[in-house]
């Protein structure tokens, strides 16, 4: 497979589209080749919005690539479309394949996050505009446990998600993420024979550098560098929660898991949208891991008291109390304080092993990640208040303060890593690579 070809031919982009830019893209797409292309609806967002099947072809195996299971994460939505368009005109790449594709699998989430899609595509920009759904309305984290597969699907967009994946059984499914920050990286449900190593030797051809530093999802397992087998949802989740906190509960099991009941291939792919060198660096940062975890520790700690010390005397008194950044802002201080103690014990148990260059950056990005997406959701409620004619002297002084810490906390991730902003040609391309890859190695194995 001529991957590096198939790479420059993507055309230049200057913006993320939103959910009905997506759909329309895919329905032209299935116009233009009725005889190739199929598209029904398969269920419906909770707000009312359908959401839609794109199949390509009709090969033996199935196929099943989905967007927007995080809605504040849009790469997909433009590698769906455009990987669904390679298909038609190109059927060997489909290896004999079904294709099926949902162009955003959350279009509610989706639609709060239109805002900073058009640009400008800065940290700032996003971290003011975007919005994050709690662990309990997040498509890929609201499917049963494995304990419990008959579980109940909590909202209708999972449900969606998991009929499809009990009608399709398919040999691969591939969930398409970006992070904010550092370099890519893949989580597989399991290990195949040449995977890692082919999914590892990619970044040869997109040019955006391996992440080596922790995986994001506690308790993951390394098998090559910037890929990672994901633990089981009970694991995830008493990780995200120290063992004991609420989150255990209110997160899920992920598609992933769920996908595992019919022998299915799984494959995360994690692009970022500014990158920095120093991820894929596993040279001695000079400090010792334990003190790296314990900084970060205390920076996430933090977060939850600063927040509250300025918002919570205007929050209150909410005119809106059913808003949903009222519900991601609570998320958001739970898990930064549950990543706090979890941070506190991996420092425990790390001994007197040096960090990493990489591990160093990875680590600073969590705490200024969870930062910037807290005030920023804090900030979003207090607009939303205001914007409704909630605009007591409380409610003023916790924006104008919240706006101030906003500023101080993004001077300090500038001053830990710029990053530089990734073209997004060049994010679909690393998303549509891994794809691929996954297809071929499976099919050749």
């Amino acid at each position: 497979m001529k991957i590096a070809s198939i790479l420059r031919e993507i055309p230049y982009e200057d913006h993320y589209p939103g959910p009905d830019e997506v759909e329309s893209r895919l329905a032209g797409l299935t116009a233009r080749h009725p005889r190739l292309v199929r598209r029904r609806r398969v269920g419906f967002s909770r707000l009312g919005e359908p959401i839609h099947l794109v199949s390509v072809g009709s090969g033996d195996r199935s196929v099943l690539v989905f967007a927007g299971p995080h809605p504040n994460e849009p790469v997909g939505f433009l590698t769906v479309p455009y990987l669904a368009e390679l298909l038609c005109r190109a059927d060997d790449l489909r290896l004999g394949h079904t294709w099926h594709f949902i162009g955003c699998v959350d279009p509610d989430g989706a639609r709060l996050n239109e805002g900073w899609f058009a640009g400008p595509l800065t940290r700032r920009n996003y971290g003011r505009r975007h919005y994050r759904p709690p662990f309990d309305e997040q498509v890929e984290w609201t499917f049963p446990h494995h304990g419990d597969p008959q579980g109940e699907l909590s909202m209708p967009e999972t449900k969606a998600l998991a009929d499809v994946i009990d009608e399709l059984r398919p040999a691969l499914m591939c969930s398409l993420h970006n992070a904010e920050f550092g370099g890519v990286y893949y989580y597989v449900s399991d290990e195949r024979p040449g995977m890692a190593e082919a999914l590892t030797h990619l970044s040869t051809y997109t040019g955006i550098p391996v992440q080596t530093g922790d995986a994001d999802i506690p308790g993951a397992r390394s098998i090559a560098p910037g890929v990672y087998v994901v633990p089981s949802a009970n694991v995830a989740g008493e990780a995200v929660s120290g063992g004991d906190g609420p989150e255990t509960a209110l997160m899920g099991a992920s598609s992933l898991h769920y996908a595992a009941r019919h022998g299915t291939f799984s494959l995360i792919v994690e692009v970022p949208m500014w990158a920095d060198p120093r991820s894929g660096e596993d040279t001695d940062c000079g400090v010792r891991r334990a003190d790296l975890l314990r900084a970060t520790a205390a920076l996430l700690a933090d977060i939850s008291p600063r927040i509250g010390a300025l918002a919570d005397p205007a929050l209150v008194s909410l005119a809106v109390p059913g808003s949903p950044f009222a519900r991601s802002l609570a998320d958001l201080r739970r898990t930064s304080a549950a990543l706090a103690a979890a941070f506190r014990s991996h420092a425990e148990r790390a001994g007197d092993a040096r960090g990493s260059v990489a591990e160093q950056l990875s680590f600073q990005q969590t705490a200024h990640t969870l930062r910037l997406r807290t005030c920023g959701s804090a900030l979003r409620l207090i607009a939303g208040e205001l914007a409704v004619g909630n605009s007591s002297p409380a409610m003023r002084s916790a924006g104008q303060a919240l706006d101030g810490l906003f500023e101080t906390w993004a001077d300090e991730a500038d001053a830990d890593a710029t990053g530089t902003p990734v073209p997004i040609a060049q994010l679909v391309g690393a998303q549509l690579g891994a794809v691929l890859t996954a297809a071929y190695q499976l099919s050749a194995s």
